[in-house]
């Protein structure tokens, strides 16, 4: 009698788990026929398109430590194509061995030999042309979460299994009636809790902290994009990280960045446009921009002056785009200079 009592307990406590866990886990129902129902009333249309186009020279001051010769390859990190963006090779100093591009990267790849303590710099000049939109969208349909989970992945960055994560999303986007809503219900909640900190890429897990009871996100641009991915996956939307270069600066139809090594660390110029923001994918429009400005949310709503250099779904890069990778030359300089061409 005693073994069956336990045997009847132990079942209990089990179910009693199962059903603890799955109430934190939160995954909206949508009947069929709201779906089709849905379906009939989606509306995607561009309010405004503005295309911008630019010769792009990026210039890389390379540099042998060594003392002797060095053979090595050189990763220079390009704009990449996507559905708003449009990128050409026109010419560079040397050759390149060959030119890596998936959905998340576009690289070209070179060959590099100098002497002890030779210098050279290794210029790419490429045609950029970057559309500015505003999309207006209603009655957007949720994805199916096996789509969401098969299509995402990497969750260093991401604290998707985060029990308080997971409790934010339930209590404040359970109930949004489509995936947009629910995007700009999860980024009024960033930007309300918003304490902004520069610094090196924490990710969401450590950018959640509370104080007098309250939870807060802290950090900059990458904590925002992280923070989001990680509550609009929770919330069954399927979304990533972009970084790229914002184009701040402009002067006489030109900017000009960059990025010097020193003893120190790097330095940057005051106008240095590095970013990260989020994009959602919706089947109607494709890959839609989420950008957190200070006093609002925007979503499907962004300039031609956001460049896309790597998109983050199912791994991440770490604090940064690298724009330049070497494995035994240094990258002491790199010059970002964005021509506008006239329509």
């Amino acid at each position: 009698m005693p073994s069956r009592r336990l045997t009847v307990g132990l079942v209990l406590i089990t179910a009693g788990i199962t059903l603890i866990l799955s109430s934190l886990l939160v995954k909206p129902e949508h009947p069929e026929e709201d779906q089709y129902a849905a379906l009939r009333k989606v509306r995607v249309d561009y309010a405004e398109r503005q295309s911008c186009t630019y010769f792009l020279d990026q210039s890389i001051l390379l540099r042998n430590p060594s003392s002797e010769t060095v053979v090595d390859l050189v990763y220079v990190w390009i704009p990449v194509n996507e559905s708003h963006q449009f990128t050409r090779f026109l010419s560079s100093t040397l050759k390149p061995l060959f030119m890596k591009s998936d959905e998340e990267v576009a690289i070209l790849v070179y060959n590099v030999s100098l002497t002890e303590g030779e210098t050279m710099w290794l210029n790419v000049t490429l045609l950029v042309t970057v559309e500015g939109y505003r999309l207006l969208m209603e009655n957007i349909p949720w994805l199916n979460r096996s789509q969401v989970e098969e299509s995402t992945g990497g969750k260093g960055y991401w604290a998707v299994e985060n029990r308080t994560y997971i409790l934010v999303a339930k209590n404040i986007g359970l109930d949004a009636r489509d995936p947009v809503e629910a995007c700009r219900i999860v980024g009024e909640w960033i930007r309300r809790r918003l304490q902004y900190d520069e610094g090196p890429r924490k990710g969401a897990n450590h950018a959640l902290i509370e104080m007098g009871g309250e939870l807060f996100v802290r950090g900059d641009c990458e904590e925002i994009a992280d923070v989001f991915v990680t509550l609009t996956r929770i919330l069954g939307i399927r979304s990533r990280v972009v970084h790229g270069l914002r184009l701040l600066g402009y002067r006489e139809g030109s900017v000009t960045m960059w990025i010097k090594r020193t003893e120190r660390g790097y330095e940057y110029s005051e106008n240095w446009g590095g970013h990260a923001w989020s994009q959602m994918y919706l089947p109607q429009a494709g890959w839609v921009d989420f950008e957190l400005g200070a006093y609002d949310v925007r979503i499907g709503d962004l300039t031609p002056y956001y460049v896309r250099y790597s998109f983050e779904e199912k791994g991440n890069l770490g604090s940064n785009v690298p724009y330049c990778l070497t494995r035994n030359l240094e990258a002491d300089l790199l010059y970002f200079v964005f021509r506008w061409v006239q329509p």
